[in-house]
């Protein structure tokens, strides 16, 4: 039997059914790529989540490919969403949600988002109204309160950030606009760089400018000099040279030679929250019905290896609700 006659046979099979092509496919957009720790924990969360559809993603690789091609990735996926004709598109962080929403927002077609920084009222996401879905928020203030158990005297405190537009989006919910504040009782400083000399520069400064502690925030569009630095080997050199403890906001930051840990966000929470929201919409309640959300709770997780590295014991009652990765 060749291969007209099984394509034949299928599409026959559709319509018998009373099918169509693509009611039960899933088109999921990633911004990121396949290897990338945060995809894989909420594209995994998804696929629990809707268990009878078929997932087709694409991965625009934002994060290694130079910003000129973000464009011919998007066309890429959206030729890959009118050829599957989905009964859902499912769109993974900003960059995904910036370049299609436009595309989708004119379409018939529905969609959900995640991991999304952007404050939709100011990007105009508003006026698309067969677009709902999932914002993420770092967790700062929580992360505050709670690692200032682990370290009492704390009282300055450095967030570093790569300078990608996430990152913008990630650090303005805190920030906005300003480098300094304080909260808690704690003084809070913002650096954002792409240029990994002065990443370097200023972790190896921190003790010396009285930071208590460092969190890292997202260090994935590092660059030495034009050549893209792997955000592995940019969190490792970041875990070896520190001088003063180090942080995390996302759990993908957590682990033996990376950071200690603390109140951090999951890529699980994101998808499984995404997750809801296109069942809602599967079953027929249009996404201008439903307002997006953001996930209340982050997660206490450490590594147990960073936590005697540095000579660190939690109190019972972060023992007690944490998770440890060793």
């Amino acid at each position: 039997m060749n291969t007209q006659t099984i394509l034949f046979l299928f599409l026959l099979l559709l319509a018998v059914g009373g099918v169509r092509a693509g009611e039960k496919d899933i088109v999921v957009i990633e911004s990121y790529h396949s290897t990338y720790r945060w995809d894989i924990d909420w594209l995994l969360a998804l696929r629990y989540s809707l268990p009878h559809y078929n997932l087709v993603t694409f991965q625009m690789d934002t994060k290694r490919l130079p910003k000129k091609q973000f464009a011919s990735r998007a066309d890429i996926a959206w030729d890959i969403i009118k050829r599957v004709d989905p009964a859902l598109i499912i769109l993974g962080d900003d960059n995904a949600l910036s370049y299609l929403a436009a595309r989708i927002g004119g379409s018939q077609y529905k969609a959900v988002y995640l991991g999304i920084n952007s404050n939709p009222r100011q990007t105009g996401l508003f006026q698309y109204k067969n677009i709902t879905g999932v914002l993420e928020r770092p967790l700062y203030r929580r992360s505050i309160i709670e690692m200032k158990k682990i370290i009492p005297n704390m009282r300055r405190v450095l967030i570093m950030f790569d300078d990608s537009p996430t990152s913008k989006y990630a650090a303005k919910d805190l920030f906005q606009g300003v480098e300094h504040l304080e909260y808690n009782g704690v003084e809070i400083h913002l650096v954002s760089t792409n240029n990994f000399d002065q990443w370097r520069k200023t972790l190896l400064v921190a003790k010396d400018k009285g930071y208590d502690a460092v969190w890292v925030g997202l260090y994935f569009t590092i660059f030495d000099k034009q050549q893209h630095v792997d955000h592995r080997e940019v969190l490792a050199w970041t875990s070896r040279n520190s001088q003063v403890p180090l942080f995390a906001l996302w759990d993908f930051a957590v682990g033996t030679g990376k950071t200690i840990g603390g109140y951090v966000m999951t890529g699980n929470s994101q998808g499984m929250a995404a997750g809801q929201l296109a069942q809602r919409v599967l079953a027929g309640t249009l996404p201008e019905e439903i307002l997006p959300v953001t996930p209340e709770h982050g997660q206490l997780v450490f590594s147990q290896h960073e936590l005697n590295r540095w000579q660190l014991t939690l109190p019972m009652e972060l023992q007690l609700s944490a998770q440890f990765l060793e």
